[in-house]
């Protein structure tokens, strides 16, 4: 057996291998990624088969079809991979988008299975003095140079980059699946881009031989790393810095992210945590947390320090059929409320002084007999703190009717909601089982939340009412803080769209208003000359001199990197353009940072509301295209005036 045999037999196994590999992924479409991965590996079988074919050819025939299905490889591996990881790190590709990106693989193989009859990919002769098939052609034709590998290559790189950048979004412990998933890329890569340029012998396709040799490694990332099983969760700066432990697990019930609350309540970390199934960190002796997962339904536990923790469980239902479901579970610290309470049942001394004294609402209800015969609650006590909540005298409080107490602490709230909370309040007193409920009170003061919480007490009931104004408060700050660029102080990507469709969804009919879309033109390469430092003070400058241009009524958001967005409601066009104007004026002013005097141009794009598009969406569409037919115009031209880098929509 020659050598050519030999390398044939090995590219035809490896070729099978990744067929199977992929068809049964294609097949299985249980995990996030698996269809690509496994459309992927088929792509990669038929570059490698083509390489087999190559070797043993005899005809001219046979190596043509050879060489097609080498350049299928080549031609779709790029598109499959940015497909396969945009899918892996979360983001889907559209359609229309795919299918334009398919026309030129779908040209460049085409090309190549009638390469003889237009030499358009490769010129001959295509063998050389000893009869042999030239895998690496002497010359490469146009259609190859300028078309099929600047495009391949680009696309590579995009999903490459999709990869990289997506490390940073990500849990700690989630990124070693990224790195090694571009570290796997690497070899096919160098090999691709070896044979591009000519080095290497020119009978036989290599590239195939990396990707034969590469397979146990595919094998052992999809097999033994497990990365589709475990595809990345996004972290959310909101998730790390909640006050309180959460959990999230997947199906199966492992464990697949966890805040750092939750790290110092379990004394486990979350790489070392990633995968564990729930039982081996609670087990037996924590049965409320199998129970909440069980039921669906609130539960208490205690901690092995004796802390009381509420638990509730929250189902992740996916919106898309390749990305995968799970529960969330927050543990809330109850324990100063239960010890309280366990206080009180021990004596009824203790109960008293405790109540005189608790900065929380205590209402105490017993049940007698009603006029009917049958049984109700009815309060008998009530400290000074609960008579203060519901804004009454504490003795208007005793030998009234549970429901009368609990429609005065909703006071304020919808109907619907205030007879909501009051037939659960019933139906808890009447089964004898605990509730919680949150409630938004309004009486002759400003607004509060309260936290109403009962329990039965033998055969009496409890009320305990926590004012949590304040965490609430806490709760939107920390929800204003997600929403915000903490650079610039303006609203983030997210925090933008979320204020500017509320306000547009508000508008009347006969509103009018316009969007900015507004990029800052030399800002990367004052960037690469005088540092990140630099950059992003020019960056906070710009922004302060956009609110100082705008009114305390527009929305102003930086989507990322250079760019800013205002959204002005209420204005004509004619205001519009002034508007940009001034912003164009100011912007373009010398930023005067340390010992540098820095000039940086802005692009502006302007769409109208609703002239030009009466969504957000569309009038971001809009702004941006004009933003760009700015900055084109006036690419290469000096002496630029501001107005010259406005535009408006079309």
């Amino acid at each position: 057996m020659n050598l050519d045999v030999a390398l044939s037999v090995l590219l035809i196994f490896s070729a099978a291998c990744y067929a199977l590999m992929g068809l049964r992924l294609v097949m299985s479409r249980r995990e996030v990624g698996s269809v690509p991965i496994g459309v992927l590996f088929v792509v990669i079988s038929f570059w490698v088969l083509g390489g087999a074919i190559e070797l043993l050819s005899e005809s001219f025939a046979m190596f043509s079809l050879g060489r097609t299905g080498h350049f299928v490889g080549t031609a779709f591996v790029p598109i499959v991979a940015y497909v396969c990881f945009r899918e892996y790190t979360g983001t889907e590709t559209p359609t229309s988008r795919l299918a334009l990106m398919l026309i030129i693989p779908v040209v460049s193989v085409l090309l190549a299975a009638t390469n003889r009859f237009h030499e358009l990919l490769w010129y001959g002769p295509f063998t050389n003095d000893a009869g042999q098939f030239l895998t690496f052609p002497e010359k490469w034709g146009p259609w190859f140079l300028f078309g099929h590998l600047p495009y391949s290559y680009a696309v590579f790189g995009m999903a490459l980059f999709t990869l990289i950048s997506h490390s940073s979004a990500v849990a700690p412990a989630h990124r070693r699946g990224l790195f090694l998933l571009t570290a796997a890329c690497i070899g096919p890569l160098v090999a691709t881009a070896a044979y591009d340029v000519g080095i290497g012998p020119n009978t036989i396709s290599y590239v195939p031989l990396v990707f034969a040799a590469m397979l146990p490694i595919y094998a052992w990332l999809i097999l033994g790393e497990q990365i589709i099983e475990f595809s990345p969760l996004a972290y959310e700066t909101v998730f790390q810095n909640m006050q309180d432990p959460v959990v999230v697990i997947d199906e199966q019930r492992r464990i697949i992210g966890l805040n750092s609350t939750a790290e110092s309540m379990l004394s486990v970390d979350e790489a070392r945590a990633l995968r564990t199934p729930l039982d081996e960190l609670f087990g037996e002796e924590v049965p409320e947390v199998f129970e909440a997962l069980e039921s669906g339904e609130p539960q208490k536990m205690m901690t092995a320090t004796g802390r009381f923790l509420h638990v509730q469980v929250s189902t992740i239902e996916s919106s898309r059929a390749s990305a995968r479901g799970g529960q969330v579970l927050m543990f809330r610290d109850v324990s100063d409320v239960e010890k309280a309470q366990m206080e009180v049942r021990r004596s009824e001394k203790l109960l008293r002084t405790l109540i005189d004294h608790s900065v929380n609402g205590i209402v105490r209800f017993s049940r007698t007999e009603d006029d009917h015969g049958g049984k109700a609650l009815r309060s008998i006590f009530a400290n000074a703190a609960a008579a203060r909540f519901l804004d009454v005298d504490v003795d208007d409080l005793v030998d009234c009717s549970a429901t009368q107490v609990m429609r005065r602490a909703v006071t304020g709230m919808d109907d619907s909601d205030v007879e909501d909370v009051v037939t659960r309040f019933a139906a808890s007193a009447e089964s004898g089982r605990s509730l919680e409920v949150e409630v938004r009170q309004q009486t002759r003061g400003p607004a509060r939340w309260l936290r109403v919480i009962c329990e039965p007490v033998g055969d009496d009931f409890a009320a305990t009412i926590v004012d949590i104004t304040d965490s609430k408060a806490k709760e939107r700050q920390m929800q204003s803080i997600a929403a915000s660029d903490p650079l610039t102080g303006v609203r983030n990507r997210r925090g933008f769209e979320h204020d500017a469709a509320i306000r547009l969804t508000a508008s009347r009919d006969d509103a009018t208003g316009a969007l900015l879309f507004i990029d800052l033109n030399e800002f990367k390469a004052i960037n690469d000359e005088f540092g990140h430092e630099v950059g992003d003070e020019l960056l906070r400058i710009a922004a302060e001199r956009l609110k100082k241009s705008l009114r305390s009524c527009d929305i102003i958001g930086r989507p990322g990197g250079d760019e800013f967005v205002a959204l002005v409601p209420d204005v004509t066009s004619d205001v519009a353009d002034r508007l940009a104007k001034r912003l164009s004026r100011s912007l373009e002013e010398p930023y005067n940072i340390g010992s540098q005097r820095l000039v940086c141009t802005a692009s502006i794009g302007l769409a109208l509301y609703p002239d030009n598009a009466s969504t957000l969406t569309g009038l971001l569409r809009e702004a941006d295209q004009a933003m760009y037919r700015a900055k084109a115009r006036c690419r290469g031209v000096t002496h630029i005036r501001g107005e010259d880098l406005l535009e408006k929509a079309i």
